[in-house]
C-alpha cells in the first residue's frame, strides 16, 4: 500500500483476517463506525474479526508491505463496502487521486 493511500471502508462477511506487517505501518481503523484507531508497524500483527468494519491508512513515510491471510479461500466474494462516515472524512479529507 503506498504511501499517502488508504483503502475504502469494508467488511468481510463471514470471515476473518490476520495481517502481519513487514515493513511500513498503518493505521487501522475499526469497529461500528469506525470509532476505534490503532497504529500497526513492522513485526506487529493485527486480527479483524469476522463482520468488523475496518479500513487501513497509510500515513507513514514509506510504502506498506503486510502478509494477509483469511478463513476463505472465496474472500473477495463476501467483501461489503461501506460509506466512510463523514467524521471520519472530516478528520482524513477526501480519498487522494489514486487511492482506492
Amino acid at each position: 500500500m503506498p504511501t499517502g493511500t488508504r483503502g475504502r471502508p469494508h467488511l468481510h462477511e463471514g470471515h476473518e483476517s490476520a495481517i502481519f506487517i513487514q515493513s511500513g505501518q498503518v493505521e487501522v481503523w475499526h469497529g461500528p463506525d469506525l470509532a476505534e484507531h490503532v497504529v500497526v508497524r513492522a513485526g506487529d500483527y493485527i486480527h479483524i474479526p469476522a463482520d468488523t468494519p475496518h479500513m487501513p491508512v497509510n500515513t507513514g513515510d514509506q510504502d506498506l508491505v503486510c502478509l494477509v491471510a483469511r478463513t476463505d479461500p472465496e474472500e473477495q466474494e463476501g467483501v461489503r463496502l461501506l460509506d466512510l462516515p463523514s467524521w471520519l472524512e472530516g478528520r482524513l479529507g477526501p480519498v487522494p487521486v489514486g487511492a482506492g
